[in-house]
């Protein structure tokens, strides 16, 4: 998968106030995170922490102070920028953005793709989350600001071209093209797409693609045969090249 940018991210309404003026280094007086808050059932990241979730819509669709960090020369540090946790079937990875403001970030895009194997067939999740300036030192990512998560139904095959009819119209063609179009989007996302963020606003372009591990399967006569190193009742032990 790639990711490649995202746009109108806003802060949960309880720390809009934090970030009304500029990051402080310390933690203001009895302030306090509740944990790493998820879009999910299982909300708390770390054991221990409380516990939290935001309704859908409850957000205010403007981006409130989250571009009020810190820049050099007008462009945000990454650690003032989202970062991304990619989760497929419990493989997670962490992946910063590296450029745009904390509202609309950008990431490496093509440049940059990540790779899981595919055992079977199951959602891709995508949760954003901003450091927190206010966390308490040692904290790690546990008090980090849950942004919102988009999630991704991918396609596990490979991409289909349409064959047109030569003998049909030119109304059949277009009404074929339309249909393949349709079923194709049914089965999942493969290619580049804008995706909705839930509990939070804004949406996530995020490219999907599937490819077939054609390795066929290993014969004997694909090794060398060195020597024989054991004998049992079901045959021998081989010891190849």
């Amino acid at each position: 998968m790639t990711l490649h940018e995202g746009k109108d991210f806003s802060l949960p309404p309880h720390y809009q106030q934090q970030f009304h003026s500029p990051h402080q280094t310390t933690a203001q007086g009895g302030f306090s995170v509740a944990g790493s808050m998820r879009g999910d059932t299982s909300m708390s990241r770390t054991p221990g922490t409380m516990t939290g979730s935001y309704a859908q819509g409850s957000r205010p669709q403007s981006g409130g102070g989250i571009n009020n960090a810190p820049t050099i020369h007008g462009r945000y540090s990454s650690r003032h920028l989202p970062y991304a946790l990619l989760d497929f079937d419990k493989l997670q990875v962490f992946v910063d953005a590296v450029s745009g403001s904390p509202q609309n970030p950008l990431w490496a895009g093509d440049n940059t793709s990540y790779k899981f194997d595919v055992s079977r067939a199951t959602e891709l999740s995508v949760q954003i989350y901003l450091r927190n300036p206010n966390a308490r030192p040692g904290a790690g990512r546990s008090e980090d600001i849950f942004l919102g998560i988009a999630r991704v139904n991918p396609r596990f095959e490979e991409v289909k071209r349409f064959v047109e009819d030569p003998k049909a119209s030119k109304k059949d063609r277009e009404r074929g093209i339309a249909a393949f179009a349709e079923q194709e989007r049914s089965m999942g996302q493969l290619g580049t797409d804008w995706l909705d963020v839930a509990f939070g606003t804004g949406s996530l372009k995020i490219g999907v693609a599937f490819v077939e591990n054609r390795q066929r399967t290993l014969k004997i006569e694909d090794f060398e045969l060195l020597k024989v190193v054991g004998k049992g009742s079901f045959g021998k032990v081989m010891q190849v090249m």
